[in-house]
């Protein structure tokens, strides 16, 4: 039989083969995360008539005599250009710009895909929703830490649904304490025997009071929670001077207040606690702060301010302390007064607090995810937290992967080993939230393949034609 004949055949077996990948490409065009493939064709054996002969001194040399047998499929390659991004407003849906697939498990197998449909199932899994895969990724730990070399794991949030609470421990001020106000002094006075305590309750304008001197008439200064001294209940006014004072006359100054600011705190059960801070002028430029939780005077949120005279800026602090107060059923509040950023003008008073570190328990509200594909969560509380990260793989070959069906591919043995682990880190992409990378087909580019393709297969049907048509002339010299 006539080779053309058989290369003919080999022809239309392999443009109907390009056709069929064409015709998989124009399927694909609106297909989420989908890679074109091109086909690439190579000749075939050539079959030699007679071989090649080297130049001599006295004749030059000869070409060989081959004959083509036909062509073949030389390769059908994937084409892993990046599609364009459609914007979708959903913030699981996920693509990524730059090399890169997401990792998706299915029991121990993971394949790869570069199609980001994401969303959460019912219990909390993170997961692909075209065939329930699940995305692979780092967790972050209990305070929101992910680390970058952690485990690749399924991303599973059911542990994260809620944001534990966590007590105050350092409250900030800041603004201004009015220089132009006075001390607010008030006097009262007593007669004190050795034989029983003197209950004297002062009757300032306002309470609370935050600084009492008990002087004898004789000049002696009782000291405050002395066996010898005197105690105050600075909420209720009442002076108590101890029964082993000297007996005396005594003579108690005491001052209110110029200005008090309010803050809501949270111990360790997430409870709400009020703190009162109260700032005493006792001198120029210097302040005594008096600290109440819950109407209780705490000794730790007492100390003394001292002011630049010049610049009105914070010199010293003796706010050294924490104010430590038991709570039934929960830690003990333990916090800072930091009053750093306090100033001291010829102003109104607008000091207060800036910042309290504490919170209550709080719920799962929402998730956003950004371009480091770290899904943060949102609590009822006002925090928001890391709770994990989305990893991606690149390989050294990934026009080698194998396709696996529903937009997945699998490693294979030309593709090199995944490069895996976050995105935005050595060569991988980076993550673009709220969008989906669609289809790289040209349909332009397919339609032209597909004129050239379908040339080329009524090419090679004409040599089968002609070939029969020759074979038929040399039936016929034998009539």
């Amino acid at each position: 039989m006539m080779r053309s004949l058989f290369a003919g055949v080999s022809g239309l077996k392999n443009h109907q083969t390009r056709m069929d990948v064409i015709g998989n490409n124009i399927a694909n065009v609106n297909t989420v995360g989908y890679k074109k493939s091109r086909v690439a064709f190579q000749d075939m054996l050539s079959q030699t008539l007679r071989g090649a002969s080297s130049p001599t001194t006295t004749r030059g040399g000869i070409n060989p005599l081959q004959v083509g047998l036909g062509m073949s499929l030389a390769s059908i390659d994937v084409v892993h250009t990046s599609g364009s991004f459609e914007s979708t407003g959903k913030n699981t849906d996920l693509s990524i710009e730059g090399e890169g697939f997401f990792m998706l498990g299915n029991g121990d197998n993971i394949y790869y895909s570069r199609a980001g449909s994401f969303d959460f199932d019912f219990n909390m899994s993170f997961y692909n929703k075209s065939n329930g895969m699940f995305v692979k990724g780092i967790l972050a730990d209990a305070s929101g830490v992910i680390n970058p070399k952690g485990d690749i794991v399924d991303i599973n949030l059911a542990s994260q649904l809620s944001s534990p609470p966590h007590a105050t421990s350092n409250i900030d001020f800041a603004k201004n304490l009015d220089s132009r106000v006075v001390a607010q002094i008030g006097t009262d006075s007593t007669a004190h025997t050795t034989e029983s305590t003197t209950n004297v309750t002062l009757s300032p304008a306002s309470l609370p009071i935050t600084k009492v001197i008990v002087e004898a008439s004789g000049g002696t200064l009782l000291t405050e929670d002395a066996a010898d001294g005197f105690s105050v209940d600075y909420t209720t006014g009442e002076v108590t001077i101890a029964a082993g004072a000297v007996t005396e006359n005594y003579t108690i100054t005491y001052q209110t207040p110029n200005y008090a600011t309010s803050v809501s705190i949270f111990d360790s059960k997430g409870d709400v606690h009020t703190a009162n801070v109260y700032y005493t002028k006792v001198a120029a430029n210097t302040w005594e702060i008096d600290t109440t939780i819950d109407n209780i005077f705490n000794a730790g949120g007492k100390g003394t301010l001292n002011f630049d005279p010049v610049t009105g800026k914070l010199l010293s602090s003796s706010m050294v302390d924490k104010a430590i107060q038991p709570v039934a059923g929960a830690a003990d509040l333990n916090f800072s007064l930091d009053f750093a950023n306090a100033t001291e003008y010829a102003g109104d008073f607008t000091i207060t607090y800036t910042a309290q570190n504490g919170y209550t328990a709080g719920d799962l509200q929402g998730i956003s995810v950004d371009t480091r594909g770290v899904l943060t969560g949102t609590f009822s509380n006002g925090q928001r937290r890391d709770l994990a990260q989305v990893t991606i793989a690149t390989f050294s070959n990934p026009a080698g992967l194998e396709k696996a069906g529903n937009n997945l591919y699998q490693a294979s043995n030309n593709a090199g080993e995944p490069n895996r682990g976050v995105p935005g880190i050595a060569g991988r992409g980076i993550i673009k939230p709220e969008t989906l990378e669609m289809s790289n087909v040209d349909l332009s580019q397919e339609f032209v393949d597909m004129i050239v393709t379908q040339r080329g297969f009524q090419a090679n049907s004409r040599i089968i034609t002609t070939s029969d048509q020759i074979l038929e002339e040399l039936v016929n010299l034998r009539r």
